[in-house]
């Protein structure tokens, strides 16, 4: 997990996944671009050499990969709904931390993509993952904590994903022990959920022609284990991804940051008086971990399993 070369693999598999069949955010994907499984299938083999991923096959590489990323952006996309409610003054009429996280999974669900799709599954497993992982250790549950235990956010995601497509979504809540009357009840939350965000943000989308407000992006330097987390995610511009996006959907009163860094541990937050959303390296890095330590490997490949492909 630390060898530099999976580090730059994952920043090339996020900065061509976010694009997505659709290109970046559902925009025209650049002409001659190879078919999404070829992209992924070129980079794996990238790394078939690689120290600690040598004996992973391919797909298991690719899982593991973009778990790692995608946690990562499902924690970004959480602190932009942070900033959202801070630079926009909107109405909080719950608990801010699950509104953040309710923001997050929505966006990534108007996406579209199959990447966007696996971004959230892959969150919803990380928090189900670090409830394993506190169980183990020991960790007491913080009642009084500001977030929701661990495995209410990460049903939390599989709900809203449930609730925007019963059909397709059902085999993950099955698979998460979702019962079937919640399964129904998430058709519900969804559509207001989608209600609500889309009225409050509407008076700040940016009109055509609208100047841009300019959203900073600044990457800090690491070193050690982190430095090749550093170094990947400059390399895609993972911050410029989003900030372009969201400078050109919407109307910022006035200039903020995004800001990746090197931390005294695996943390995110915004600060509304610096007005830096910051991202940690050793965020990823912990998420790599936790994947490492919990994701058990799959059975032996049979025939059948190895003819099928994952489709977009």
């Amino acid at each position: 997990m630390r060898s530099t070369r999976f580090h730059l693999l994952a920043g090339a598999i996020l900065g061509m996944l976010l694009a997505g069949p659709g290109g970046a955010w559902g925009q025209a994907a650049p002409s001659g671009a190879p078919p999404f499984q070829a992209r992924i299938e070129d980079l794996a083999r990238a790394l078939q050499n690689a120290p600690r991923l040598k004996d992973l096959s391919e797909q298991e590489r690719i899982d593991r990969v973009e778990f790692v990323v995608g946690n990562t952006l499902f924690i970004l996309l959480h602190e932009l709904g942070h900033v959202h409610f801070s630079e926009m003054h909107l109405p909080v009429l719950g608990r801010e931390e699950d509104e953040a996280d309710t923001f997050a999974a929505i966006t990534l669900l108007k996406v579209g993509t199959g990447f966007s799709q696996r971004v959230l599954a892959d969150a919803s497993q990380g928090w189900f993952l670090s409830e394993r992982r506190d169980e183990q250790t020991r960790a007491k549950p913080l009642y009084y904590d500001e977030h929701d235990l661990s495995s209410q956010r990460a049903y939390q995601i599989v709900c809203l994903m449930v609730g925007s497509d019963p059909a397709k979504f059902k085999s993950l809540a099955d698979q998460a022990k979702m019962p079937e009357s919640r399964q129904r009840t998430c058709k519900r939350d969804y559509a207001k959920a989608l209600r609500s965000w889309d009225s409050v943000l509407a008076p700040y989308r940016r009109a055509p022609g609208q100047t841009e407000t300019k959203i900073n992006v600044v990457y800090g330097d690491a070193e050690g284990s982190f430095a090749g987390f550093a170094r990947a995610f400059r390399a895609i511009r993972m911050l410029e991804t989003v900030s372009e996006r969201s400078a050109s959907t919407y109307a910022w009163e006035a200039p903020f940051t995004m800001e990746m860094q090197s931390c005294d541990g695996p943390n995110a937050g915004w600060d509304d008086e610096k007005r830096v959303l910051k991202i940690c390296y050793q965020l990823a890095f912990d998420f790599a971990e936790l994947y490492r330590a919990y994701v058990a490997p799959p059975p032996p490949p049979t025939v059948a399993n190895q003819k099928r492909k994952r489709k977009v």
